[in-house]
């Protein structure tokens, strides 16, 4: 049941991306143009949801971000800097259709990444499809669910620098079958892991790129969750409530420093928020 109510967000959704029937106007990824991209670095975000007023308020609130709006599209703004973008689904059941992030991961061939998919036992959505101002990319799930868009940005791909305020920290994906997910993802991102405490899998890359995280939880589903920085997560926990939305794990210490707590958007969207300093190695756990 869980897998078929992610499958008919996904069918809802993606003509969207592509632009092609709604006539949606994406926004780049780098502007300006970097030219050069970074096979295995999460480069974009966007938010499925069906009331982009709501998240437009919430995260607003909660982060400081701002908002443009290109059509049916609307851009995610941090301090003036494009980092996301918000899309409407239109579910006929709210219940079974909540808000999610959908993370763009960069391919170095986005063909070869989706036929790589489908010979794993994954699943190939939508695409390839080359993506007006985007680039091409195919959307997915991975062989345990968990979707996700492979991207080969047409503007290339962000720098690695240490993110402000606001901005993307990390990723992480939830998986009930860590080997699984290892064994996929080092060959479909060219990675090699690093093992962490209670068996977090760090994905590295000359970076660190994301983690993998087992969650054995039946009531938790398979996705990639991304993380936001923030410069104090109590704080941050408090005024996720005061704006309509929950926090599903309170702030708590990490291993590594810092403190990260889980959070859920007034439409059901997942994000961890995360306080981190330049001397801690890695995000995650």
């Amino acid at each position: 049941m869980k897998l078929y109510r992610t499958l008919i967000i996904l069918i809802i959704v993606f003509p969207l991306f592509t632009g092609c029937s709604h006539k949606l106007e994406l926004t780049p990824v780098t502007s300006p143009a970097t030219g050069v991209h970074h096979q295995g670095k999460f480069v974009w975000y966007d938010l499925l949801t069906p009331d982009v007023a709501t998240a437009k308020k919430f995260y607003g609130e909660l982060f400081g971000w701002s908002f443009k709006k290109q059509g049916r599209y609307t851009v995610i703004l941090n301090n003036g800097q494009a980092i996301g973008g918000i899309v409407k689904i239109q579910p006929k059941d709210n219940k079974d259709h909540l808000a999610r992030w959908l993370t763009s991961l960069s391919v170095a061939d986005v063909d070869q990444a989706a036929a790589f998919v489908q010979e794993s036992g994954g699943i190939i959505h939508e695409g390839p499809v080359d993506m007006k101002n985007r680039g091409r990319g195919v959307l997915v799930s991975d062989p345990q669910g968990a979707q996700i868009l492979l991207l080969h940005s047409s503007s290339g791909d962000p720098a690695d620098v240490d993110p402000p305020m606001g901005a993307w920290l990390w990723v992480e994906l939830w998986s009930k079958d860590i080997d699984a997910s290892v064994a996929f993802y080092e060959e479909l991102g060219n990675y090699s892991t690093i093992a962490g405490k209670k068996g977090y899998r760090f994905l590295w890359q000359e970076k660190w790129r994301a983690g993998i995280r087992l969650v054995p939880d039946e009531n938790l589903e398979v996705r990639w969750t991304p993380t936001v920085r923030v410069a104090d997560t109590v704080l941050i926990s408090k005024q996720v409530e005061k704006s309509g939305g929950q926090v599903l794990v309170q702030p708590r210490d990490l291993s590594i420093g810092g403190s990260a707590a889980l959070i859920k958007d007034p439409a059901g969207g997942l994000l961890i928020v995360q306080r981190w300093s330049q001397q801690t190695s890695a995000a995650g756990e």
